[in-house]
């Protein structure tokens, strides 16, 4: 009888490892980090320009339809891209949906603004130097053409942050940020804006009240349910219309066979 309890239990063991050998072909890792297949100054997490074909692409194209298909009574323009507390990344994201959209067949033209004024990273990500941008616009009242810049993404136009100003949330919030978006909006089909998080600064609530909706980037595993819920009801009292959330630091296996596909 032990050499029988010893025979199956080495069978089940055998069976067990051949399972497990099974499973892990058959998985291919997320990666949520693109290899750098050019030459370039721009961030390997700016998926969308490096491997626009890559199951990571495919989700910001996702989150590029789930907007568009938003119904509304005016058309949804100007996005602002916003989060709970800083590193939650929303920046990637702005500047990835950005890409995605202008990627479309549609051929839609782009703009992405750096509306995070204190803490800039758009012109980082995209290996762009310092210069005029958004606050040298409306404090100074820049030519909006020594603004605007073009880093070789058909239908895709970026504004800078521009200089760090002292006063971040007042030009937010002003008439002439109202009034620039109005016309931004006359010449775009879209507009991407990464604003600041809403909890520890006011600023995402100023400019949320002046676009026509905001998405809030929340981190997985991170962010705690009551400061998301804090995060909203901020926006809420700033009536910012919140079209929704998409989640960043997800990591998971999906089948070899969906990953061709993709």
């Amino acid at each position: 009888m032990g050499k029988l309890t010893d025979a199956l239990k080495k069978a089940a063991e055998e069976r067990l490892q051949r399972i497990e050998k099974l499973d892990v072909q058959a998985e291919t890792k997320y990666e949520f980090i693109a290899k750098k297949t050019v030459d370039s100054k721009i961030d390997p997490r700016i998926v969308s320009f490096y491997d626009s074909k890559s199951p990571v692409s495919e989700q910001y194209r996702i989150l590029r339809t789930n907007i568009q298909a938003i119904n509304t009574k005016t058309p949804l323009k100007a996005i602002a891209i916003t989060s709970a507390i800083h590193g939650e990344g929303k920046t990637i994201t702005a500047i990835n949906l950005a890409i995605s959209m202008a990627n479309d067949l549609n051929k839609k033209s782009i703009l992405l603004v750096d509306a995070d004024l204190r803490r800039s990273r758009v012109s980082k990500y995209l290996g762009l130097s310092s210069g005029a941008g958004l606050s040298d616009l409306v404090l100074n009242g820049t030519n909006i053409n020594d603004t605007l810049l073009n880093i070789g993404i058909d239908n895709l136009t970026i504004l800078p942050a521009g200089k760090t100003p002292t006063n971040p949330a007042e030009i937010l919030g002003s008439d002439k940020m109202g009034s620039l978006i109005s016309a931004l909006k006359a010449k775009y089909d879209y507009i991407i804006l990464d604003t600041p998080p809403i909890v520890p600064v006011t600023d995402a609530g100023l400019l949320g009240a002046n676009v026509d909706g905001v998405i809030m980037v929340i981190q997985a595993n991170r962010t705690q349910r009551g400061v998301v819920q804090h995060a909203r009801t901020l926006l809420a009292q700033a009536h910012a219309k919140v079209l929704g959330y998409t989640l960043t630091g997800i990591q998971y296996h999906i089948p070899e066979y969906i990953y061709r596909y993709l």
